[in-house]
């Protein structure tokens, strides 16, 4: 347990637009497969949990995951409902919102959080969880449950 296991997965950038943002970060030497984004859909999540509470409001948020040099990106933008990333786009606009890592146990990972005063925003046992660290510095923390994923995609 702890931070020393953990594995950086992600960059989480909040955008108004994924196409034009993924014009503009190709346009850098960002690389990206050629499917649409998906769309992230709360209510097809098995299990999952807001604040402890399995009966929030249903959101979709678009995802696409972008490499741009060593860092990986995950571009969202809010579909519909809100959620964090509406939120986020509401209150800043456009940035960075979440840092992801791989976790070997993630719901041992979330109680060592929530025992240090980090809640979980959005928990599905076993898959990931998003922690409210915004706190300090404003980013909030993503855990993801260790797995195989598919290779980045071709540079």
């Amino acid at each position: 347990m702890g931070t020393e296991n953990w594995t950086l997965r992600h960059v989480g950038l909040s955008v108004k637009n994924m196409d034009e943002a993924i014009k503009f970060y190709t346009s850098l030497g960002g690389t990206t497969d050629n499917n649409p984004g998906r769309i992230l859909d709360s209510e097809k999540i098995g299990g999952l949990k807001t604040y402890g509470k399995d009966d929030a409001p249903p959101w979709k948020i678009k995802i696409k995951m972008l490499n741009l040099g060593p860092l990986t990106l995950e571009l969202t933008e809010p579909v519909e409902g809100d959620n964090f990333n509406k939120t986020y786009m509401d209150e800043h606009g456009e940035g960075a919102n979440h840092i992801a890592y791989m976790v070997d146990n993630l719901d041992e990972e979330v109680a060592e959080l929530e025992a240090r005063g980090v809640p979980a925003m959005y928990h599905a046992s076993g898959i990931y969880a998003y922690m409210d660290a915004r706190k300090v510095g404003g980013v909030v923390i993503e855990l993801m449950q260790k797995r195989d994923i598919p290779p980045r995609p071709p540079a």
